[in-house]
């Protein structure tokens, strides 16, 4: 999954290319694995144009796009602007370009070594994608971002997907490994595993992380006692509630209340399983507001991205502000700089400062 969508990511590519300009005087472009095309005049999505535009491109240089350890796509530039021996020079000022727009939303981002229109129709391994579809194939051939998954993989994800969507119906019940497999018409041990392969998390710690989650959201925007929203929650005694809670929360429940007292609006994010190691919070947050269909504005601030708005609700002022929670601890550092890798559920808190 892009988190951010495809229009945002487009527009992102276009400010390198306009970035890379200014700083090289150097016009490049940029095709994506999908045939789509970016240039300083726009986007271009006719794969019959794109390919005579590549096939037009003899004499230029193609920098591989690499996300996350998956091509993305290619920088093209045109080798007789370039100056003598500049080809790595250019390579090295494209990736700083590229990782400071992406930094915000990827973990790892790098440009490769430029390669020429003949390297690239040899390099099967790195370019499959590419040349099936510059070749004229009508199939794509050897392309691990379009071949058919594995029967067995597709399985394992429609069942943790069929999981995690029952455990969303039901977060507020008792929710066991058991009773969440049983629904999930699995086996406990199994359900257990993929939790495990998946995520990296344990199956009762996820569940104890989404429920103190919506404690939480329960504590900051309700008066109801300590004792009732624990009940509400899923638990059946609360001073279990409470050891949970400040296990989890590095606070006690009423701490929490004190901490947040004032709050007007908490948006929770629960894990996806489309998370992964190398996707920042700041991208899952993006890619879920624009999902939801929900005004997210933002702003730079020393480069890196500043939540201004949601909904409405702006930061820009000395009173209220956003904050956001990762598995109901507020951490430190910015949104773009930690990592949803092992985690269950984000929360975007609207508090008085």
């Amino acid at each position: 999954m892009n988190f951010s969508s495809q229009e945002t990511h487009y527009a992102r590519v276009k400010k390198i290319l306009s970035l890379f300009n200014q700083l090289t005087k150097t016009h490049v472009s940029f095709i994506d694995t999908t045939l789509h095309l970016v240039t300083g005049n726009g986007l271009f999505y006719d794969p019959k144009k794109v390919t005579d535009f590549f096939y037009k491109k003899g004499s230029s240089l193609f920098f591989p796009l690499i996300i996350n350890d998956k091509l993305n796509g290619m920088f093209i530039c045109n080798k007789n602007t370039l100056p003598v021996n500049a080809a790595f020079l250019y390579q090295e000022a494209l990736e700083a370009i590229t990782s400071k727009i992406f930094k915000a939303y990827y973990r790892k981002v790098a440009i490769l070594s430029p390669l020429t229109k003949d390297q690239l129709e040899e390099e099967e391994q790195l370019l499959d994608i590419v040349n099936s579809h510059f070749s004229g194939k009508t199939e794509l051939e050897n392309d691990e971002f379009n071949k058919p998954t594995d029967s067995d993989s597709n399985e394992e994800t429609n069942n943790v997907d069929m999981a995690l969507s029952y455990i969303e119906q039901n977060i507020d019940q008792k929710l066991t490994l058991v009773n969440v497999a049983k629904n999930s018409y699995l086996s406990p041990a199994y359900l257990s595993r993929l939790f495990k392969e998946y995520f990296k998390i344990n199956f009762s710690n996820y569940i104890r992380t989404r429920k103190i989650a919506l404690a939480q959201k329960q504590l900051i925007l309700t008066d109801e006692s300590i004792d009732k929203i624990s009940k509400k929650v899923g638990f059946s005694r609360a001073n279990y509630f409470n050891k949970v809670f400040k296990e989890t929360a590095n606070l006690t429940p009423l701490q929490f209340r004190k901490r947040y007292n004032g709050v007007k609006k908490v948006y929770t994010i629960p894990r996806e399983l489309d998370w992964n190691d190398n996707i920042s919070v700041y991208a899952v947050s993006h890619h879920y507001f624009q999902k939801m269909n929900v005004m997210l504005k933002e702003q730079t601030i020393n480069g890196f991205p500043y939540v201004s708005s949601i909904n409405g609700l702006s930061s820009l002022n000395n009173t209220n502000g956003w904050i956001y929670l990762i598995d109901g601890i507020q951490p430190s550092t910015l949104p773009s700089e930690t990592y949803v890798k092992d985690k269950s559920v984000i929360q975007w808190v609207y508090i008085n400062l």
